[in-house]
């Protein structure tokens, strides 16, 4: 929204710069050309209000107030015309300065939102490069993250161990896309999250990602179906369609229908994890991120919770990357990665090849 803000703004800018032009005592041919930026602005203008994205026609107005005030300021100094026209040549420069980088950044926001809602092209679901991430605590920096790079394929299941405070949630956060890197990048599906804003966030989190919590994170006072079908809600998605799929992602959870009215408080804690883990895949995300799934759980119950992630896995391929302090639930991975002080520390490779 900022983005789209400035855009506009620098675009009503750039047309009273060149309005004032025409009025003033100007050469024609800067008239001329003031009256083509303005068509350019109108035309820009009218693509980001119907959110349609050409490049080139988008990057078009800055184009030519830039090129346009360094050409005011040489035929200022070489014919000695008005100041006006030197003014009007800074401001130009000036206008430029602040609408490129919005305009560029919008640009890519367009482009990562017709990402997000295609399907996916990258061999890795995961890159993280390089990502520090530092939280202040007044005068004191903690180094949560130090300079840490993973790759995770599509359809992997990975388990990442370590003791408290190695960095274990804030690298699920990050990847998750509820925090963002102090610097580094990461790629979900090949989207670079870092860059961008919080509206494509949280399309990417509704498409791309799946969320399975210790505490379950359930609302109470509301339904199992709809606890289920919430994330498709946000996604549009028809009613017959959202019921169809919570019926079909809790048979597969080992739930049957009796279980649709109730809310999660009458349910048991293997029940309400299991129905966490249905709305996780509610949009059928390629990423499904459990922060110690079976932690309030209890050692046969978090067992069998382990083994539906792992069914689904399989069933849909997709992605699960799990948090744990229970090295029989990180056994269940495809291989486990070990973090101690914001750093991978080593790696073993439980099933078939390593993947990164």
């Amino acid at each position: 929204m900022r983005t789209y803000l400035i855009s506009i703004a620098t675009m009503i800018l750039i047309i009273i710069d060149r309005v004032l032009l025409i009025l003033g005592d100007v050469p024609r041919i800067v008239r001329a050309f003031s009256i083509i930026v303005i068509g350019a602005v109108l035309i820009a203008t009218l693509f980001i209000i119907t959110g349609k994205s050409v490049s080139f026609l988008l990057r078009l107005p800055y184009i030519l107030e830039v090129s346009g005030g360094f050409a005011q300021i040489v035929l200022y100094l070489l014919l000695s015309l008005g100041a006006t026209l030197l003014l009007s040549g800074i401001v130009s420069i000036l206008i430029s300065i602040v609408g490129i980088p919005a305009m560029e950044s919008m640009i890519y926001q367009k482009s990562a939102l017709s990402m997000i809602g295609a399907a996916p092209q990258t061999e890795y679901v995961i890159e993280v490069e390089d990502v520090y991430k530092d939280y202040y605590v007044g005068k004191i920096v903690v180094h949560a993250l130090r300079g840490l790079s993973i790759r995770v394929r599509r359809g992997e299941f990975v388990a990442i161990m370590g003791p408290s405070g190695s960095g274990k949630s804030t690298l699920l956060n990050l990847i998750g896309a509820l925090d963002r890197p102090t610097r580094g990048k990461i790629y979900i599906d090949g989207v670079d999250i870092s860059k961008l804003d919080d509206n494509a966030l949280a399309e990417l989190r509704n498409r791309k990602i799946g969320f399975v919590f210790q505490s379950y994170n359930l609302i109470n006072r509301t339904s199992v179906t709809r606890n289920v079908e919430l994330p498709s809600i946000i996604l549009g998605l028809s009613r017959r369609k959202r019921r169809e799929r919570v019926r079909e992602l809790l048979r597969i959870m080992g739930l049957d229908d009796d279980v649709l009215k109730r809310r999660p408080i009458q349910l048991s804690g293997g029940q309400q994890q299991r129905v966490a883990i249905a709305r996780a895949l509610m949009n059928n995300p390629s990423i499904i991120l459990a922060d110690e799934p079976t932690g309030n759980l209890d050692s046969k119950t978090g067992e069998e919770v382990m083994k539906y992630l792992r069914l689904l896995n399989k069933k849909f391929g997709t992605t699960v990357v799990v948090v744990t302090h229970d090295r029989s639930v990180a056994e269940m991975a495809d291989r486990i990665l070990y973090i101690r002080d914001g750093k991978i520390i080593g790696e073993e490779v439980i099933r078939g090849g390593s993947k990164d």
